[in-house]
């Protein structure tokens, strides 16, 4: 082997071993760990570039306006992450995700429900297996969205002047929607 093909295969390595094997704990949001302390210690720790998402509601797509479920979870949610004050224009794509996926998981669980989760050979039908994968997928999401009660504790928002101290339960905010 050359010493350039050597030096071409390192560079590979160390770009692979980086960007996609990596290992541990999902990183925190740098909001999150100064809102956790983790900076006071050690200030230089936190990151000098630290991106922040586009204040606003994202707009609905077309495709999702078509389909009568997803649309009704998109609103949904969306009122339930704007009263968390966790909600951007940049989430555009995984709210769309998210919705899209809740809408082909209820008809596969309606199609399940109806027939089964074996097919007529006895074998566990495709519904079943779309039915399982989009469950998945869908607890997945609503984990990133900061719908689950493990990512609601995880969670840390700044308040505004106006808040109270005390922490919004998502029961109340469903509840204040409704009534």
């Amino acid at each position: 082997m050359s010493a350039q093909e050597s030096n071409a295969l390192s560079n590979f390595k160390a770009v692979y071993n980086t960007a996609m094997t990596r290992r541990g704990r999902k990183p925190i949001a740098t909001e999150v760990a100064e809102a956790n302390g983790s900076y006071k210690k050690n200030p230089s720790r936190k990151p000098a570039n630290i991106i922040h998402a586009a204040a606003g509601i994202p707009v609905k797509p077309d495709f999702i306006e078509l389909d009568e479920t997803a649309s009704a979870v998109w609103d949904e949610t969306v009122s339930v992450l704007k009263d968390c004050n966790i909600l951007s224009e940049t989430d555009t794509h995984l709210l769309t995700s998210y919705v899209s996926c809740y809408a082909e998981w209820k008809k596969a669980y309606l199609h399940v429900a109806q027939h089964g989760h074996e097919n007529d050979e006895g074998k566990t039908s495709p519904q079943s297996m779309t039915f399982h994968k989009l469950a998945d997928r869908h607890l997945k999401l609503l984990g990133e969205l900061g719908l689950s009660p493990s990512s609601r504790a995880r969670l840390s928002v700044a308040k505004s002047d106006g808040q109270k101290e005390q922490g919004t339960s998502l029961a109340s905010i469903i509840k204040d929607l409704q009534g």
